[in-house]
């Protein structure tokens, strides 16, 4: 029967049973004879406690170590490893009960109490009660020991919520003493913020924003293609296919994301691929640059420039499988005329919308579509496109 716990059970009932130990060995080097006499008559209580969980009683559990926490501070430590337990047990509801029970516990330290206050936060966190989360974190952003923690589960609650200017202030007070956890989080913050002045029309509010955003973030590739929009939208299409060009050569994981615009920039100048790259220097000999740009052609569904089909055959033959199909179909991808590149091109982007085209760096989520921010872990810059076709389904958050 011990053998269907998990591990982090096991750890949980270690630290409790460490906790309690050590609460009480604090308390007797202090010289309090009637705590030590009160902690080891309750002795047999706390391992009835334990005796509960072991069988999976936890309701008595639970009200036996809540008998304990009222009778003494030091099993207060208990509670708090069992409330832990609870919520990594994904028992949300009940980890709330025992820390709203400690919560309510006249003359509780102050430290405890904190302890107990950003617990109850991330069981909030957890069941997604995202208002009554804030609540308890705003109120330990002044405490020492929580600073750090609380403003980066703030952090993490201003960003499910959209509520950028919040996640700006949060930030820059995390900034203030210790380091943030993503270092561009504060330029995509601006960035949305002038995404959304645009969608309102608001440009002069839009642009002040994105200055903002590379005042703290120099060439930041978002950016870029944020004011490379502004530019097309303003009538300046070369402007615009300049700084799409500098992405692509700075940033070439992007290259999906970028080549949609720098193609709706060269086609509002009246070019195409061939004739624009005398200006803009973008098309190369090199056979891995080439098959890249028909990745990004496939997948962004751009193929029908002539110069991205001629690219083609590059991919084909850099993809193991895919040259083999070829192969098997003619001698050569090269032999391949512009008719039939075009119905390669065509059933690839078919193929590419059904399966992962994205993945997470960090966490390894696969998406049909590219975030800036990763929807599995909430890392910030970390979705790379899949360079090989994969012929798995795409992850649901896609």
């Amino acid at each position: 029967m011990f053998s269907e716990f998990p591990v982090d059970f096991w750890l949980a009932l270690m630290l409790a049973a460490a906790a309690g130990w050590a609460a009480g060995h604090v308390w007797r080097s202090l010289g309090r004879a009637k705590s030590t006499l009160r902690s080891e008559r309750m002795s047999p209580q706390y391992f009835a406690g334990l005796n509960h969980l072991l069988n999976e009683q936890q309701d008595k559990a639970l009200e036996v170590l809540r008998g304990l926490a009222e009778a003494d501070t030091e099993t207060v430590e208990t509670q708090l490893a069992l409330g832990h337990l609870y919520r990594r047990r994904g028992e949300v509801d009940r980890a709330i009960h025992v820390h709203e029970a400690i919560m309510q516990r006249p003359e509780l330290p102050a430290l405890l109490h904190q302890q107990a206050q950003f617990a109850l936060g991330e069981d909030y966190l957890k069941a997604g009660l995202l208002d009554r989360a804030e609540v308890c974190f705003q109120k330990l952003i002044d405490q020492p020991a929580h600073r750090t923690a609380s403003l980066r589960n703030l952090l993490n609650i201003y960003e499910q919520q959209g509520d950028w200017l919040q996640a700006i202030n949060a930030y820059q007070q995390l900034s203030s003493f210790s380091s943030p956890e993503h270092p561009t989080a504060l330029a995509h913050y601006y960035c949305e913020l002038a995404e959304q002045a645009q969608r309102e029309g608001m440009f002069s509010q839009a642009m002040e924003n994105l200055n903002r955003a590379f005042e703290v973030q120099r060439n930041f590739p978002r950016g870029n293609l944020i004011n490379a929009d502004f530019y097309l939208a303003a009538g300046d299409a070369r402007s615009a296919a300049a700084v799409c060009k500098r992405v692509m050569e700075i940033h070439p994981h992007l290259l999906p994301i970028v080549l949609p615009l720098f193609i709706r920039a060269i086609r509002a100048l009246n070019m195409s691929l061939d004739n624009a790259d005398a200006q803009l220097s973008l098309l190369s000999a090199d056979s891995k640059q080439r098959a890249a740009l028909a990745y990004a052609a496939i997948v962004s569904n751009v193929f029908d420039e002539p110069y991205l089909l001629q690219c083609l055959p590059d991919f084909l033959r850099q993809d193991a499988t895919l040259g083999e199909m070829v192969q098997a179909l003619v001698a050569d991808a090269n032999s391949l005329n512009s008719v039939q590149l075009h119905s390669v091109a065509t059933s690839l982007a078919k193929v590419f919308r059904r399966t992962q085209r994205y993945r997470c760096i960090s966490c390894g989520v696969n998406t049909g579509s590219h975030f800036w921010q990763c929807p599995g872990c909430h890392s910030w810059d970390t979705l790379a496109p899949v360079s090989r076709l994969e012929l798995s389904p795409v992850s649901r958050r896609g």
